[in-house]
């Protein structure tokens, strides 16, 4: 099925760069089939940084999109609107988890204003464990949103950053880590970034 790829803010997207493109049936019910077009973006600039300043590279922040179609065509309605949003919400945490999060804790979903439309956002908590030297891993805790809303069909947007200090791990890695990514403005850029796809 022929799905156009959904719309990003490129203008936000200077620092981003694009790590994936995937066009897949993520699953299907009886009476239609789920179609998903979805871009992968990770934060390039502040991983750079933190290469420079400590030989580690880590995507420390990511971003992603994704447009749905279903076949047969149908306008979106309450009940397959909740189970598109069921199952991308399990799908968002195994996508978490592939990207070596554990501890992952979802919030209560809430709505929130996409300029004007209307949308359904869910937080998570996380953990990210890395065994990045011989001394102890890092460990630092993450925020991860991702935020549903229909236009011409279902689309969905998220992603997650560092929401605090690590708990452990090299000092310098540490330090770097504080210095350059600071959680109050990874919220902001995130929900820019997903508030942008709906423009």
């Amino acid at each position: 099925m022929e799905i156009p790829p959904p719309s990003v803010p490129e203008a936000r997207l200077a620092d981003w760069r694009q790590t994936d493109q995937t066009v897949e049936s993520p699953f299907s019910t009886p009476m239609v089939s789920v179609y998903t077009h979805t871009l992968v973006f990770e934060e390039s600039t502040q991983r750079a940084q933190i290469h420079a300043e400590t030989g580690v590279d880590h995507p420390w922040r990511f971003f992603f999109t994704s447009r749905i179609q279903l076949d047969p065509a149908q306008p979106p309605n309450p009940v397959l609107g909740s189970l598109i949003r069921s199952r991308a919400s399990r799908a968002f945490a195994d996508r978490l988890a592939d990207r070596g999060l554990d501890d992952i804790s979802k919030g209560s979903a809430t709505s929130v204003s996409l300029g004007h439309t209307k949308a359904k956002r869910t937080p998570y908590t996380a953990r990210l464990t890395l065994d990045v030297a011989q001394t102890e891993p890092l460990s630092i805790p993450l925020e991860a949103v991702l935020t549903t809303w229909t236009d011409d069909g279902y689309r969905l947007a998220g992603g997650a950053y560092p929401a605090g200090r690590a708990t452990s791990g090299p000092s310098e890695l540490v330090e770097s880590l504080i210095t350059t990514i600071e959680p109050q403005t990874a919220r902001e850029e995130l929900a820019a970034l997903v508030a942008g796809c709906a423009d």
